[in-house]
């Protein structure tokens, strides 16, 4: 593996697209096999220390609500062909488990009245019988030893949200902005906050078979197929992967075939199109720096 090429790409981000700041960790094979985090604006002197900068994850939530309804599954407490409105009176009739698990990561109307992530909280504190943040922390995030990952804010994470930035048309820049945390966090319901280095703990996992560096078996290897390749809405036609691009930037990769794991993260409102190409390059240089075969079918980002 040599990541010459991948270093200097990423050290140039700010230069070729703008980006006021970047995040960025890798995993091969249970490996921490690339690490990298600047500041790369005028702004950066008012910029937290981007070590522990803390992202919300938006439409990366969703796989992880899912890997909880998931183990509930594989644990014979529900079945996909369950009706969901079995362990929710007020639910509409008809629609299955396996039906909420699809439409859940698919939706991107934060007005969504079905699939969205109230009644998928509802749904694993049915099921469980225990209150979701509870049972996440148990079953997931403990586990995993991801120890600022939470859906609540604290005295301590309050602190260490990443700066905001926006994209001026005028300027066509990037600007740093300071924001009310609350509306920060309002904005973000039923989004997780969490560090780029607990996030990728939870993505390798995935990504080695069910099974994080230190042993903890998160999901089956079966689930985790059914999961990626039949169940969860995804940004790509290949089998075996899971894509997808926050609505700030942030990217989310997990290749279980290939076991390789990217977890980028970014705060930034209003992105321009032409930015996106930064994602299918940096995709690729992950995968030729490793020297996986160059994935080059099926790769899609969607604004």
């Amino acid at each position: 593996m040599n990541f010459k090429k991948l270093t200097k790409f990423i050290n140039n981000i700010g230069k070729i697209y703008k980006i006021p700041c970047y995040d960025i960790c890798i995993y091969y094979d249970h490996v921490n096999v690339f690490r990298s985090k600047r500041n790369t604006s005028s702004f950066s002197k008012k910029m937290k220390s981007i070590g522990r900068n803390l992202y919300f994850m938006q439409s990366g939530t969703k796989i992880m609500n899912c890997v909880a309804l998931m183990r509930l599954v594989q644990g014979y407490k529900v079945s996909l062909n369950d009706q969901v409105c079995q362990y929710l009176p007020n639910f509409p009739e008809g629609i299955t488990v396996r039906t909420m698990i699809t439409e859940y990561s698919r939706a991107n109307d934060p007005d969504e009245k079905v699939f969205n992530f109230l009644n998928m909280k509802e749904l694993i504190e049915a099921i469980s019988q225990t209150p979701f943040e509870e049972f996440i922390h148990t079953q997931i995030t403990g586990p995993l030893k991801m120890k600022s990952t939470s859906f609540n804010l604290t005295s301590k994470s309050r602190k260490r949200i990443a700066l905001q930035y926006r994209f001026e048309n005028e300027s066509e820049e990037f600007v740093g902005y300071d924001a009310d945390v609350e509306s920060i966090v309002k904005k973000h319901d039923g989004c997780i906050l969490t560090s780029v280095d607990d996030y990728a703990r939870f993505c390798e996992a995935m990504c080695s078979g069910g099974i994080s560096q230190n042993g903890y078996r998160l999901l089956s290897k079966e689930s985790v197929d059914i999961l990626i390749n039949e169940l969860i809405y995804k940004e790509t036609e290949k089998n075996d992967a899971f894509v997808c691009v926050g609505r700030h930037g942030g990217l989310v990769l997990i290749d279980t075939k290939k076991k390789i794991t990217i977890v980028y993260a970014q705060y930034v409102k209003d992105m321009p199109l032409e930015q996106f190409e930064m994602y299918p390059n940096l995709r690729k240089l992950v995968y030729e720096c490793i020297g996986a075969d160059t994935w080059s079918m099926g790769y899609n980002v969607l604004p």
